[in-house]
């Protein structure tokens, strides 16, 4: 059994809901765990006096240019799972199918930790349980595992948040941004 040295840190993102109705995106941003220090500090240079955390949505173009350039940058790769053909279930719902897969492609990639960015105690539990539950079917392995972090806490979640907002911009037809990191994103889409 070889050493898992992947780590994986994830946001998520519903769609421009007027005009990409029905879309949630969940983003994880892949980096060698021993790189993970220089992306954190990266980002956290692009935090403004008083933001407590890089935020896509409260950032106007200039900013977003910016924020895409320096992730385009960084050694990170993406993986990105959308789920579009439910407009009418629930955004949990289709959350936790782009969690099953999202889970099922990063331990196919070996990646050892994965961060989610918290949602509070109740989400963050019902996240652990859909894992446990995973590990069971055999769908991942017990290699593969999750933890949760405030995005205040930790610059390297503002990664996955720039993606899915980078991606929402391009489904709605500004491909400026998603452009910058194409080359670096797999994208799945369910």
């Amino acid at each position: 059994m070889s050493a898992r040295t992947l780590c994986g840190h994830v946001d998520e993102s519903m769609s421009d809901t007027r005009r990409d109705p029905g879309a949630y995106i969940l983003a994880a941003a892949i980096c060698d765990t021993t790189a993970q220090d220089e992306i954190r500090a990266e980002m956290e240079v692009l935090r403004l006096k008083g933001q407590n955390k890089l935020h896509w949505h409260d950032e106007d173009h200039k900013r977003r240019q910016v924020i895409i350039e320096r992730v385009a940058q960084l050694p990170l790769m993406h993986l990105v799972v959308v789920r579009d053909q439910m407009p009418d279930a629930r955004a949990e719902r289709r959350r936790r199918l782009c969690m099953q897969r999202l889970l099922f492609e990063l331990d196919q990639l070996e990646v050892a930790t994965v961060t989610f960015e918290s949602r509070g105690p109740a989400d963050d539990r019902r996240d652990i349980d859909m894992v446990g539950a995973m590990r069971a079917e055999q769908t991942i392995t017990s290699q593969l595992r999750i933890e949760h972090q405030k995005g205040p806490l930790d610059p390297l979640l503002w990664v996955p948040d720039a993606v899915c907002g980078a991606l929402t911009a391009d489904r709605v037809g500004d491909s400026t941004y998603f452009a910058e990191i194409t080359a670096h994103t797999q994208l799945i889409t369910l």
